[in-house]
C-alpha cells in the first residue's frame, strides 16, 4: 500500500487553514496545520512532512524567512509559498529563497491540487533516483571535483565548463566569492555553455555524476560522506569559504577528490588545497598568465599544495585526466607548463 503524503499548512488565517486541510484530506493526503512560523518549524523538526504550504505573511516572521529556516529544519521537504499579494518581485523573492512553488490567494482548488501533485511527484522521482543510482556511487566509485574562484572567476569558470564533457565521471562543487543574489544567475550562465547539469546548491542535495553544484551566496558548503551537501549560513567576507568546501570534500572522498583553485585575491583555498593533497587527491591551480588576479592560486602554489599548474585554456582537460586518475585512487604530481 502506498504511504500517504504528509502536508503541513502554515497560515494564521483559521478559515484558510481549515479549508485547505479539508480539501487535501478529501483528496487522500494527511494534513496538519500551524498558525505561526515558529510552530511550523517545531512541527517540521519533530515530524516528517513531504510538503509545506506557507503563507507569505505570518504574525511572527515573513514567509520568505521561514523558507530559509525550513531548509535546515526539514531538508528535502517541498515548500510552496502562498500569497494574497502577488507581484513579479514577490514571486522572484520566493524562488530566490528556495520555494518550490508559488500559489496566489484566494486559492483555487484545481490550482492547489495540481501544484501539490506535481511537486510531490518531482520529489518522489528525485528520491527514487537517489536511492537507486546516486547513493551507490558514493560507496567506492564517485570522484568529486572541488573548485574555488574569486576575482575573475566567472569568466574562468565559463571557460572550464564549456570544455568539460557531459560524460565527466565526477560530481563538481564550486565556491565562487560573490555577493548575495548573484550565484543563481551564475549557475544559469554556466549551464547555458556546459554539457553538464549546473544548479545553485540546496541544503540536502546529493552529489551525482555529471552534476555541478554552486554554493549560494551567504553560505558555506560542507560535503558529507556519501555525498550529501550541507549549507551553513555565514556573515564572513569573502564568502562562500573555499577552504570549508575543499576540506570537507577531502575528508569525505580522499584520493577521489580533485581540487581546482582559480584566479582571485587573498588566500582562501590554500588550506583546502593542502587538505586535498594531504588526503591523496590531485590539485590543480590556474597559472599567472591567464589569471585576472594571481593571488589565491599563487599562495597555494607557493605553499606546495599544488600538483599541476595550468593555463585556463587546458584546465578542463587536466580535470578530466585527474578525475580518471582519482577514480582509480592513484596519486600524480608535477608541473603543467602554461599553454
Amino acid at each position: 500500500m502506498k504511504q500517504q503524503k504528509r502536508i503541513l499548512i502554515i497560515d494564521d488565517d483559521d478559515s484558510i487553514r481549515i479549508a485547505i486541510a479539508s480539501i487535501l484530506r478529501i483528496n487522500g493526503y494527511m494534513a496538519d496545520t500551524a498558525e505561526t512560523g515558529r510552530e511550523g518549524i517545531e512541527k517540521s523538526t519533530l515530524s516528517h512532512y513531504n510538503l509545506a504550504l506557507i503563507d507569505r505573511r505570518l504574525p511572527d516572521m515573513e514567509g520568505t524567512r521561514l523558507l530559509t529556516e525550513l531548509r535546515s529544519a526539514a531538508p528535502g521537504m517541498v515548500k510552496i509559498m502562498m500569497t494574497g499579494y502577488p507581484s513579479p518581485e514577490n514571486r522572484m523573492e520566493a524562488f530566490d529563497k528556495y520555494a518550490d512553488g508559488y500559489i496566489v490567494k484566494p486559492v483555487k482548488i484545481e490550482d492547489l491540487l495540481k501544484t501539490v501533485k506535481e511537486r510531490l511527484a518531482e520529489q518522489e522521482e528525485w528520491c527514487q533516483e537517489i536511492d537507486q543510482e546516486a547513493l551507490r556511487q558514493h560507496e567506492d566509485r564517485l570522484a568529486v571535483v572541488a573548485m574555488g574562484a574569486s576575482a575573475g572567476g566567472p569568466a574562468a569558470l565559463e571557460r572550464i565548463f564549456s570544455g568539460l564533457p557531459g560524460q565527466l565521471p565526477a560530481a563538481v562543487v564550486v565556491s565562487q566569492h560573490m555577493p548575495s543574489g548573484f550565484t543563481k544567475p551564475l549557475a544559469e550562465r554556466l549551464e547555458a555553455v556546459s554539457s553538464l547539469h549546473l544548479k545553485e546548491a540546496h541544503d540536502g542535495d546529493i552529489l551525482k555524476t555529471g552534476n555541478v553544484f554552486i554554493t549560494p551566496s551567504g553560505h558555506n558548503m560542507v560535503v558529507e560522506k556519501r555525498g550529501r551537501i550541507r549549507l551553513q549560513e555565514t556573515e564572513q567576507a569573502p564568502s562562500p569559504s573555499i577552504d570549508a568546501m575543499m576540506k570537507s570534500a577531502a575528508v569525505a572522498y580522499g584520493p577521489r577528490c580533485v581540487g581546482v583553485l582559480l584566479t582571485g585575491m587573498l588566500t582562501d583555498g590554500v588550506l583546502g588545497m593542502k587538505a586535498i593533497k594531504d588526503h591523496g587527491g590531485i590539485t590543480i591551480a590556474q597559472d599567472e598568465s591567464s589569471s585576472l588576479v594571481f593571488g589565491m592560486n599563487k599562495a597555494a602554489i607557493d605553499s606546495g599544495a599544488v600538483d599541476i599548474v595550468a593555463h585556463i585554456s587546458v584546465i578542463a582537460s587536466r580535470i578530466v585526466n585527474a578525475v580518471i586518475e582519482s577514480s582509480a585512487a592513484r596519486k600524480t604530481s608535477g608541473l603543467d607548463p602554461a599553454s
